[in-house]
């Protein structure tokens, strides 16, 4: 046999053996690198909500009402304002933006700008908003009974309280004077509301024809005062929203 055809099969043979082996390796699957750098990822986190603004100019009262509405809150706020042509007017006025929400935060910022206006909760009251420029006595008159039946809009029950004796007597002899409205025939609530009430103050009477109506949000009553320009006579409003 030729040594030499001998010597080229065997190197043949390793080159075929040594070309497999580096085929195999490069045929070895890559790790699965996108897998990974995916699993690494952190994961984003949420930012915290924003507070809720009011982008518009308003008053502290009509502000106030807001934030309780937005807050589901029963409650009422207390104020004195300026007499003008037009009746009882907010002097506290707010520039936006004006935050709603949350409810602590959005009412400490009224009480940092206005510092006479400040607010308490309780279970009995909710959340009360009071300008300590605002007398209101005539929220301090304590009544001997009190009972309604009603189905129509919260003035016909503010109406009947103003016409109970103790009060009507406060209002002719502090020579207050308020708004005449027009109470509707329209019913909005069925069946009818019954309160009754005994040794309470006007106040409590307000929170008890509130809570009477069952709302979502619950209403939010506002009582408002000034003196006239003669220092004769005062002009007192209160309403339900």
């Amino acid at each position: 046999m030729n040594p030499n055809l001998t010597f080229s099969k065997t190197y043949i043979l390793r080159a075929c053996m040594a070309l497999t082996l580096l085929l195999c390796g490069c045929s070895k699957p890559a790790p699965d690198t996108a897998k990974d750098a995916s699993a690494a990822k952190p994961v984003a986190q949420s930012s915290p909500s924003k507070p809720s603004v009011e982008v518009a100019e308003t008053n502290a009262g009509s502000a106030a009402v807001k934030i309780l509405n937005t807050a589901h809150h029963s409650g009422s706020v207390i104020l004195h304002g300026e007499c003008g042509p037009s009746g009882i007017s907010d002097p506290y006025t707010l520039h936006p933006p004006v935050t709603l929400e949350p409810m602590d935060t959005a009412l400490q910022e009224i009480s940092t700008k206005y510092q006479n206006i400040y607010w308490r909760e309780s279970r009995e009251s909710g959340v009360r908003v009071v300008d300590s420029n605002a007398k209101a006595a005539l929220l301090k008159v304590r009544v001997r009974e009190f009972r309604i039946v009603e189905d129509r809009e919260p003035d016909a029950a503010l109406a009947a309280l103003w016409r109970v004796p103790e009060v009507a007597a406060f209002l002719r002899k502090n020579h207050v004077r308020m708004p005449r409205r027009m109470s509707t025939t329209r019913k909005v609530i069925s069946p009818p509301m019954i309160i009754e009430v005994k040794n309470a103050l006007v106040a409590d009477i307000l929170d008890h024809i509130a809570a009477g109506y069952r709302m979502d949000p619950p209403k939010i009553w506002i009582y408002r005062e000034c003196m006239d320009k003669d220092k004769k006579e005062k002009l007192v409003d209160v309403q339900m929203r």
